[in-house]
């Protein structure tokens, strides 16, 4: 073999390795000067040409979610406001890169109307596990170091291509109202932590305290995604891991 012809191989070899890197959890960062905790959902437009958002917190999207359904209020547009809601189902196949379409509850005042809301399960993925690190920067990539099925893995690159869940939906209560409560430490370590850790019960990790899990957190490449976890989340798991 020549020296030209090895020399063309290796470059060819080095691009590959390079393109197999390129991923959403690879080592190159362009971390957002402000970090998301939650993935921000906008409604479609009705016949007053309004639309709204709603959040959902990356410690709700999870294989295993805490509650039987999630509601969420919307922002005030037009002098109201609309509730929607997951099901327990809905939320596991969102955390499996699926696709909802959502209808709201009706508005909190005036003229009766609802809107729905289309969410890629891909993009909210995205937002919880990479965007923190790469801003927008990975979007559509190859997946790398996050512990991704194969549906979610191609959800994340193809948010738009995943298939719509089926699951029966919830049905939002138009008088729900937010309730800020102390994080339950329980179900925040069922979510986040079980899959790695066992069950609270069994769980590897006894007795760490609120700091240890933070310097995890930012330590440890598979953990990265837990980056938007509060202080007092993290002071949550904390309590729930005493023994």
């Amino acid at each position: 073999m020549t020296r030209n012809l090895r020399n063309v191989l290796a470059a060819l070899i080095f691009a590959a390795l390079s393109a197999m890197l390129s991923g959403c959890g690879d080592d190159e960062t362009n971390a957002p000067s402000v970090k998301l905790t939650a993935s921000t959902v906008v409604s479609s437009t009705d016949s007053s040409a309004h639309q709204h958002s709603v959040t959902i917190p990356f410690t709700d999207v999870s294989a295993s979610p805490a509650s039987a359904v999630f509601q969420y209020r919307s922002d005030t547009v037009g002098g109201h406001s609309h509730v929607i809601a997951l099901s327990n189902q809905q939320m596991v196949d969102l955390n499996n890169g699926m696709q909802l379409t959502l209808t709201s509850s009706t508005p909190s005042s005036g003229a009766s109307h609802t809107h729905t809301w289309s969410i890629q399960g891909g993009s909210v993925l995205y937002e919880k596990n990479c965007y923190n690190c790469h801003n927008n920067d990975k979007r559509g990539q190859n997946p790398m170091n996050v512990s991704f099925n194969a549906s979610q893995t191609i959800a994340v690159k193809l948010p738009g291509s995943a298939p719509v869940s089926t699951a029966p939906p919830a049905i939002p209560d138009p008088n729900y109202t937010p309730t800020t409560t102390a994080p339950d430490g329980a179900a925040l370590y069922a979510s986040n932590c079980a899959g790695c850790h066992n069950p609270l019960a069994t769980t590897t990790k006894p007795n760490r305290t609120a700091a240890q899990i933070r310097t995890a957190i930012t330590g440890v490449g598979q953990m990265n995604s837990l980056g938007a976890l509060t202080d007092a989340q993290l002071q949550a798991i904390a309590a729930a891991l005493v023994k």
